[in-house]
């Protein structure tokens, strides 16, 4: 990491590990903030994609957020300003979606330990599938502001075609803090 990423890190990764549970409500995905690309990936919630004639979407159950990954040979969307999820263009190499994702802003964290990026980050997905029922992306995360050098990981994913995409909504964070309130409760005697 950065000087920057490590001051950034060292200021949240102690809210994901220590004693006290409602210090992790300050991540941003407990007050309905989008979790943002790659972390999206991290949650245990389906995700259907489809591929229509140039675009490639991925339906997340989660809070239903789209993501729309454009085929068409399109350039990124400058004129975009910075997001949550990124801009995600895409081209086929052999049997392997290549997701070049840039414009985020910098208000997610990479995974739940809280690694930051900036509004630098320059993310590239390799998805693939293995075999009939498992598929495989390869992330690539390079973020000069955060990271000295590029970096990346291998998540492999299950088919399972009798789930279903469902509605989940984040509606506020009440029900996060009700939630952890009740967990943090010392019973009365």
């Amino acid at each position: 990491m950065t000087p920057w990423a490590a001051a950034k890190y060292k200021i949240t990764n102690p809210k994901y590990h220590g004693d006290d549970p409602t210090t992790v409500l300050s991540d941003p995905v407990f007050q309905c903030f989008p979790p943002g690309v790659p972390r999206i990936y991290l949650y245990n919630f389906p995700v259907q994609i489809v591929q229509i004639p140039g675009q490639v979407l991925m339906l997340f159950e989660y809070d239903h957020f789209v993501r729309r990954i454009y085929t068409d040979g399109r350039p990124h969307d400058r004129e975009q300003g910075p997001l949550w999820m990124g801009d995600s263009i895409a081209k086929w190499e052999g049997d392997t979606l290549v997701v070049d994702t840039t414009n985020f802003n910098d208000k997610t964290l990479i995974d739940r330990v809280g690694r930051p990026h900036s509004d630098a980050l320059h993310l590239v997905e390799r998805i693939r599938t293995m075999d009939h029922d498992s598929m495989e992306v390869d992330f690539t995360v390079d973020d000069p502001k955060a990271y000295a050098k590029p970096w990346g990981t291998k998540l492999i994913f299950e088919r399972k075609p009798d789930w279903k995409i469902m509605e989940q909504v984040c509606e506020d964070n009440a029900t996060f803090l009700d939630f952890n309130k009740k967990a943090t409760e010392t019973p009365k005697k």
